[in-house]
């Protein structure tokens, strides 16, 4: 049985290995074509150029591996059915889902890497990239007179928000700011109506303190009051703040955290924090979906299960966009948008399994 296995997982394997390639071919060639004008005005060298596409290459993977196992599992399982190889395995005593499971074993594999790629190399690498496109592709851009509604995270957690910021005064309206204990609660809150830039710290003007403790809150009104020198500096107030897609799972969850402790509701921040978890596995519930139409080709062939397949796989896609609509509206919940689409069709597979003749 062992060797069975093997030799279905390197059936799949092999086709799975050359679609990647050809994802990764076409993409290369599709955005080199489109970005060859603007690599070519700004002088970019070749070296930067392929640092640029090496930096995409873990979006590629996470973006394309539902539909490369999908491909994969119809040429394998497919041409298995052509050739008469899987009734042959019916024949020796094995059932269509034995059959399947290193398939399925396969995708689950595939799912998990996907998890890992997307936690721990495509926010690094998403960020690398945009720096490269802001360095030699759009160049280094003055900054907007004013900036508005600014949120900056102090490395010690600590959240600053500002209302409007004026970059060449260095002069911030209507600062917030909120100092969180180990379990995310409120500490303390500064709200001013103002601070300026002082050398090396900032000075708040017209406000009050607030601190929280267990006895309950006490309130110090102030005239000016001085921060500490260094953190934040006008630099980082101005600097990009991250998107989610450079953000791992945990690194969003706790920015979540602290923006819901000031009284924020980032409900879109909270659908894309649960599909970073629930996209991987569309990998495995697409494969779940495709290896028992592959396995039927004899008999319907395999451009009509080939097809059905891809439809499948396209509506699937939608469904997950919808289902993110909805969430970022509120009327879905974030977990529930992001889970929705595979709960569905992880059912539609094991129906399509258990109604597959053994």
């Amino acid at each position: 049985m062992r060797i069975l296995a093997g030799y279905i997982m390197s059936r799949t394997l092999r086709p799975l290995i050359l679609i990647f390639l050809g994802f990764v071919g076409i993409f290369v060639l599709v955005d080199l074509f489109d970005h060859a004008h603007t690599f070519i005005d700004n002088q970019v060298g070749a070296g930067v150029v392929a640092l640029y596409y090496a930096y995409s290459m873990p979006v590629i993977f996470v973006l394309t591996a539902p539909v490369a196992m999908l491909l994969a599992t119809l040429l394998a399982v497919g041409g298995m059915s052509r050739s008469n190889e899987i009734m042959a395995m019916k024949g020796s005593g094995l059932s269509l889902t034995r059959i399947l499971t290193p398939v399925l074993l396969l995708a689950l594999l595939l799912s998990v890497a996907n998890l890992l790629v997307a936690e721990y190399a495509v926010p690094p690498a998403t960020r690398h990239k945009i720096e490269i496109e802001d360095t030699h592709l759009r160049g280094q851009r003055s900054d907007p007179r004013h900036r508005n509604d600014l949120i900056y995270m102090r490395p010690d957690g600590a959240m600053i928000l500002v209302r409007r910021y004026n970059t060449r005064t260095q002069v911030m309206e209507d600062v917030t700011i909120e100092e969180f204990d180990e379990r995310l609660r409120p500490k303390t809150r500064i709200d001013a109506a103002g601070a300026r830039w002082e050398s090396d710290h900032w000075i708040l003007e017209s406000g009050r303190l607030r601190r929280f403790t267990s006895e309950g809150e006490s309130v110090t009104p102030f005239e000016t009051m001085e921060l500490s020198p260094g953190d934040p500096t006008p630099d980082d107030l101005v600097r990009r703040e991250l998107q989610p897609d450079e953000r791992g799972y945990f690194d969003l969850r706790d920015y979540i955290a602290r923006l819901r402790a000031g009284g924020n509701h980032p409900r879109a921040l909270e659908v894309q924090l649960h599909l970073k978890i629930a996209f991987p596995f569309v990998t495995f519930i697409m494969t779940l979906l495709g290896a028992p139409l592959a396995a039927r080709t004899r008999r319907s062939g395999f451009a009509v299960a080939f097809a059905s397949a891809l439809a499948i796989s396209f509506f699937y896609y939608g469904s997950i966009q919808v289902a993110q609509v909805l969430g970022r509206q509120g009327i879905l919940s974030p977990p529930l948008a992001a889970w929705i689409a595979n709960f569905i069709f992880a059912a539609v597979g094991i129906w399509i399994v258990a109604r597959t003749p053994k």
